[in-house]
């Protein structure tokens, strides 16, 4: 027969109050009810728990070695029991990464949004590239991750957050000429058809690297030069003259800040992009942590980008 809950909240009950009546009306039952359950406890550990005496009850020695156990059991009961009010009091710690070429202008908004949430997340975070997020992940070493989607692994869901377009950049007086030519809105092929100068991109490892060469794929492969290690250096080759790059939305204001000299130009419809996510180990599934900080990132990414369509055209 099989231990439960009941009875060990009725035997702690006993033991606390000292009789079988007020043990009874303190878990609000009738006498014979508490008493049965202790019955039913007591065939099921092999032996009596209590005696019954002139001044109550008294433990026998498998009772007392049974009350340790009962009182470790409620105790771990109780903190599942509360778990969630728990989480509402905080806060949360979650392992969280972050794709380097969106952590520096994404998370001063996530962290904003979660100040105020319920429940409470703080997050731990780690920036590095695509690759190594999904190697934490699947070895337990993040929650989550923030990265381009897909990923296409079963064993990590996927959480689509918002589109972060893609921008030809370049010096000021560099995009002004390629407007005389092209217009305002050149096509990626008529860029790499016009001999413009070189396409500059992150280094191998990048996986924003690969999408701007995928979105440029007809650029002459001489004039692609790969080796920067961060948007911020690569701004500042552009901004320098060095050559043109695309640069995500959610980059775009931040590094024209930092780099003076940096202008950027809308590409045609249907414009390259990446597609940002979330995405976690699947024991998280269904935890209100993922909920809370997808909307957070959602909403930061989306207003980098209306920032950015305000401040540059749409």
């Amino acid at each position: 027969m099989p231990v439960t809950l009941r009875q060990l909240r009725y035997f702690q009950a006993l033991v606390e109050h000292g009789s079988f009546s007020r043990a009874a009306e303190s878990v609000h039952v009738s006498q014979p009810a508490l008493s049965l359950q202790i019955r039913e406890l007591e065939s099921a550990l092999g032996g009596p728990l209590v005696e019954r005496e002139s001044r109550g009850v008294l433990l026998t020695p498998l009772g007392r070695e049974a009350h340790e156990q009962t009182l470790r059991i409620l105790d771990e009961t109780l903190l599942l029991e509360t778990m969630e009010q728990r989480l509402e009091a905080g806060p949360l710690k979650v392992a969280v990464g972050i794709v380097s070429t969106l952590a520096p202008y994404l998370l001063s908004g996530i962290l904003e949004r979660l100040r105020d949430s319920s429940p409470r997340v703080e997050l731990d975070i780690l920036e590095a590239p695509g690759q190594e997020l999904v190697s934490r992940l699947l070895a337990g070493r993040l929650d989550a991750a923030i990265a381009s989607l897909p990923l296409g692994m079963l064993e990590l869901p996927e959480r689509e957050l918002f589109e972060d377009r893609f921008l030809l950049a370049g010096r000021t007086e560099r995009l002004a000429s390629i407007r005389r030519t092209l217009g305002d809105t050149p096509r990626p092929a008529e860029l790499a058809r016009a001999d413009i100068g070189p396409l500059l991109a992150l280094a191998d490892g990048h996986c924003l690297a690969d999408q701007v060469l995928g979105a440029c794929r007809m650029w002459r492969m001489q004039q692609v030069r790969r080796g920067a290690s961060s948007l911020a250096t690569l701004s500042r080759l552009v901004a320098s003259g060095a050559g043109l790059t695309l640069l995500p939305e959610s980059a775009a204001l931040c590094e024209r800040a930092a780099s003076p000299g940096l202008s950027f130009l809308r590409l045609a419809a249907p414009e390259p992009s990446r597609r940002i996510g979330l995405t976690h180990r699947v024991a998280a599934h269904g935890q209100r942590w993922i909920d809370v900080l997808a909307d957070a990132a959602a909403s930061a990414g989306q207003e980098l980008a209306q920032e950015a369509q305000e401040a540059i055209g749409s």
